[in-house]
Order: structure tokens, then C-alpha cells, then sequence
């Protein structure tokens, strides 16, 4: 005769069972985020490396955008990138190498 013991020990290997079931399954959910955030963060000092590139740029176009807010840095853009020159100017262009044109100074 099986008592309401019995039962129980009959049914204690089905709940280990599901338990182990149920821990499994919680850590195989966090397997995909914690590789993700290991991921993440070996990419950080590439990153900051990156953003160490782009802070220097930002820095040199600043510079470039101050040269140009004055009339004398926008004529010397205009002169030096577009060959531009003023009404009445005369535009020499020095050949290289010299007085002889054969590349002898």
C-alpha cells in the first residue's frame, strides 16, 4: 500500500528534474546578453580611439571655420584652393628648377 509518502517520493525526481530544467533554460537566456556585453566591452578602447580621431578633426575644422570668418582667410582660400586673383593682378608661375627650364638651378 502506498501512502500520500509514496507519492511524493515518486514525484520528487520529476520536480528536480524540472527545476533543473527550469535553471537551465534561465541560463541559456543570459548566455546571448552577456556575450553581447563582453563584446561591448573589448570594442571600447577602440572606440575611444575613435572618438580621439574624430574630437582632433572636429578640433581642425574649428580652426579652419575661424581662418575663414575673416576676409583675409576667405581671400587666401580663394587664392591658394581656386586660383583666384583680383581684377587687375597679374599671376606669375614659377616652372621648377630654375632660370634654365631644364631642371638646373
Amino acid at each position: 500500500m502506498s501512502g500520500p509518502g509514496g507519492r511524493r517520493r515518486g514525484h520528487r525526481p520529476l520536480a528536480v528534474l524540472l527545476y533543473a530544467a527550469f535553471v537551465g533554460l534561465l541560463l541559456a537566456s543570459y548566455a546571448a546578453p552577456l556575450q553581447q556585453i563582453v563584446e561591448s566591452r573589448s570594442r571600447i578602447p577602440e572606440l575611444r580611439q575613435e572618438l580621439r580621431a574624430a574630437e582632433a578633426k572636429n578640433a581642425a575644422y574649428r580652426r579652419e571655420i575661424g581662418a575663414l570668418s575673416t576676409p583675409e582667410g576667405i581671400e587666401r582660400a580663394a587664392r591658394e584652393r581656386y586660383g583666384l586673383v583680383r581684377p587687375g593682378e597679374r599671376v606669375y608661375i614659377v616652372a621648377p628648377g630654375g632660370e634654365g627650364g631644364d631642371g638646373r638651378p
